[in-house]
């Protein structure tokens, strides 16, 4: 049998690069030009891609010419050339491994692993006025089939609410999406609609998750259709918060309760039956975890994720606009402080973070 790493067998060889995480690929493509080529195969199929350990991105990223990641597993910062300069600066969401960038009024969907970019129509305006943008979610990875949907929470400061928006592939303009809520906790895609989780104008204080079926907006303007109310408020709080996590069948929904010093004082997990209506609470994650930040969720399977002793099943890694980076036990309900490496900006210490899954796919956006 040979003794150089260049002759392993292609398929072998594959197999195993395939199963890393993305910075142990991109290490194993400089060994040899043969491992780089299969590197590059390993990033052109897309039911090979496995889940990635999330990475944290700060919402601000003050040098344009580079974006700037905090490794979870590895405990390091990665410095990732943009490729362009003109690159929008300000993530507002991040969903399938691309970041949803903004400036003041130009949006770009962009995968800085790949270094992939989709410009998409400028900010919408209300009112001769551009809207604010508060969050934003993309329905599916643009590189395997091309077809997306972004959905956007915009608000306007001369109304004082909040609303949706959505662009499609392809399209030149925003669509509104109507609804009769004044204020969006979260938006998320399951299983081909959109929801969201909202409180309703007319009813100030409940709390509602409704559907969209955005693929009849070409036609008329989808109007939300009430899912379930979530139980009110038992314990005080100076603020509450909701997000969604999504699994292949689960659509989960995750409410933070926090004091006016920005200390968490409970976490409930409810899965959301889309069917019937109703909510089931949640106790146990069991090989899931929970990763939330203000701008973007996820909800992972720990078992398939490249193996991590520090990564914990279970748990809900949270990182919000409060500076605050914990980890909740779901088992024994408690809290203990996620441990980062330093990431130092020239106007800000420790700047909001969000989750983001690396993605390797590079086939080209159709």
């Amino acid at each position: 049998m040979s003794s150089s790493w260049s002759k392993i067998p292609t398929d072998l060889l594959y197999s195993i690069l395939s199963k890393l995480s993305i910075p142990d690929i991109f290490r194993s493509a400089a060994v040899c030009s043969s491992w780089s080529a299969v590197v590059d195969e390993v990033g052109r199929w897309p039911d090979d891609q496995h889940p990635q350990i999330p990475w944290l991105v700060p919402e601000l990223q003050i040098d344009r010419n580079v974006n700037h990641f905090l490794s979870l597993s590895e405990g390091r910062v990665y410095d990732i050339p943009s490729g362009d300069p003109r690159n929008v600066k300000k993530v507002i969401g991040s969903s399938h491994g691309w970041l949803i960038n903004i400036d003041k009024i130009n949006v770009q969907l962009l995968n800085p692993i790949t270094g992939a970019q989709i410009d998409l129509p400028s900010i919408p305006t209300m009112d001769d006025r551009n809207l604010h943008a508060m969050k934003a979610v993309l329905s599916s990875d643009p590189s395997r089939s091309g077809d997306y949907i972004v959905v956007f929470v915009f608000y306007s400061f001369s109304i004082q609410k909040e609303f949706l928006f959505s662009v499609s592939a392809g399209d030149e303009e925003w669509k509104m999406i109507s609804g009769g809520a004044y204020y969006y906790d979260d938006v998320a895609f399951h299983k081909g609609k959109l929801y969201a989780v909202s409180q309703a104008e007319e009813e100030v204080g409940q709390v509602m998750v409704a559907a969209y079926d955005l693929i009849a907006l070409d036609s008329t303007t989808p109007t939300g259709t009430p899912v379930v109310a979530l139980p009110d408020i038992v314990l005080d709080a100076d603020y509450v918060g909701h997000s969604f996590c999504t699994t292949v069948n689960d659509l989960l929904i995750v409410r933070s309760l926090t004091n006016e010093y920005n200390h968490i004082k409970k976490l409930e997990v409810w899965q959301v039956d889309t069917e019937k209506g109703g909510i089931i609470p949640v106790n146990n994650l069991g090989k899931y975890a929970l990763f939330l930040s203000e701008e973007s969720s996820l909800c992972l399977d720990t078992s398939s994720l490249p193996k991590n002793q520090n990564l914990k099943s279970n748990s809900i890694y949270i990182s919000n606009d409060y500076l605050v980076n914990l980890v909740y036990n779901m088992e024994d309900e408690s809290f203990t402080s996620l441990s980062l490496p330093p990431l130092s900006f020239p106007e800000m210490q420790e700047p909001t973070l969000l989750w983001f899954t690396p993605n390797l796919l590079h086939d080209d956006p159709m």
